[in-house]
């Protein structure tokens, strides 16, 4: 098995409707280890971050970070150990977990995630 440490998204803005940003390539567990957000406007922002398990509709039931404030100009880093799993012979949301998220309003907070690919 070769593991992996790697940036897996970002950095990128985040949109003002959830979008996915990061899913589990075919034949992969993955654990997150740390997502960063980050504020780049002069107001207040709130984010939300889910963990929307492979082959279920996105739900606020997934939430990890959910309608969290940022301040202007801060940034935020979310240490922990998320394992996410694909289970089939594509990745895609039937077969793949995947992490979402969306701000309050779009291009203002940027998300970087980072974590661990073991093939």
């Amino acid at each position: 098995m070769a593991i992996t440490q790697k940036r897996l998204a970002g950095p990128a803005q985040l949109t003002a409707s959830s979008a996915i940003y990061y899913t589990v390539p075919v034949n992969t567990t993955t654990i997150v280890k740390q997502i960063i957000l980050t504020n780049t406007t002069a107001s207040s922002k709130t984010v939300t971050v889910r963990l929307k398990p492979l082959g279920v509709a996105e739900a606020a039931t997934h939430d990890i970070i959910s309608a969290m404030s940022l301040a202007a100009n801060e940034s935020m880093s979310f240490n922990c150990s998320l394992v996410l799993n694909n289970n089939g012979s594509t990745a895609n949301a039937t077969n793949s977990d995947q992490l979402a998220a969306l701000c309050s309003s779009a291009t203002s907070v940027n998300i970087t995630i980072v974590g661990i690919e073991e093939v």
